[in-house]
């Protein structure tokens, strides 16, 4: 299958050192007229979970495509890598860590799931198979596959299937809700300090004005946000609870960081209750 030529490239390794530019080299060196566009290559080191959000939400916004995925803090372990067909025609390529999985899913579904060999891929792309780097496996294995594949080389070809259920995954990120209200897990703390939460807006109750957070398990004051529908109707210094660009519910703070107020990372947990007296939403 022809996916249009394109690789969309998403790492942790940021754009010192060079990383990010040796993989594109290796794929402009294998398949010159393949396009490489970069989703992001300032994901935290090391967080899978961060990576994989974001991938999940970018991903099915290109057309058909092979989605390279490189944030791998076990490259030094025995760690599959993998390809995985989807349903809509896409394959994701990177480690089987969980990184890929929610994408795939975003992206219609797994059609295959494949374990690729190095070997055959060097072979396959006309490079030395003895050059494999324990530390690099972004230049030495993921970035040839996505190359070839990219341009029409069959997974069967340098890969062996694989069970789905086999894979790695990642556990959802928390959301409870009851009569009391909700808690849920951090999920994305932004440049701007704006901190998002892994509970859809549309879940909650419509009446409620003001909200009272809490972050669960830390001993930090209580603080009350404001139910807004844009950063506009926020006073200075005040805390608001808004409907992301995702449709998730999300913090923030007028001119300054809510992350930094709440003390809150990503992973953290969220306790959103009605607060007392709270005035009707809108």
């Amino acid at each position: 299958m022809n996916r249009l030529g394109i690789i969309t490239f998403l790492s942790d390794t940021g754009w010192g050192g060079g990383y990010v530019a040796v993989c594109e080299a290796i794929v402009t060196r294998l398949r010159p007229a393949v396009k490489v566009l970069h989703i992001s290559h300032e994901i935290p080191a090391g967080d899978i979970a961060a990576g994989a959000l974001v991938l999940e939400r970018i991903a099915p916004l290109y057309p058909p495509a092979v989605h390279l995925g490189i944030v791998d803090p076990g490259v030094e372990t025995v760690r599959r890598p993998l390809a995985l067909e989807t349903e809509r025609g896409d394959v994701l390529v990177g480690p089987d860590n969980g990184l890929l999985v929610d994408a795939a899913v975003a992206l219609g579904g797994l059609r295959e799931c494949w374990t690729v060999d190095p070997l055959l891929v060097r072979a396959e792309a006309g490079l030395p198979v003895e050059r494999i780097s324990a530390t690099f496996r972004g230049r030495d294995i993921y970035a040839p596959t996505a190359a070839l594949l990219a341009t029409g080389i069959k997974p069967a070809s340098v890969a062996t299937s694989v069970d789905p259920a086999d894979l790695v995954r990642l556990a959802p990120p928390l959301c409870e809700i009851s009569e009391e209200g909700a808690v849920a897990q951090v999920i994305e703390v932004d440049r701007f300090g704006n901190v998002g939460l892994g509970l859809r807006f549309a879940d909650l109750p419509p009446e409620v004005g003001r909200y009272s957070v809490e972050i669960v398990g830390e001993h930090l004051p209580e603080w009350t946000a404001r139910v807004v529908s844009t950063y506009g109707e926020l006073l200075a210094g005040e805390l608001g609870v808004f409907c992301d660009s995702w449709g998730q519910v999300a913090l923030a703070l007028k001119s300054a960081s809510a992350a930094e107020l709440l003390a809150v990372k990503r992973g953290m947990k969220v306790r959103l209750a009605p607060a007392h007296g709270s005035p009707p939403a809108g």
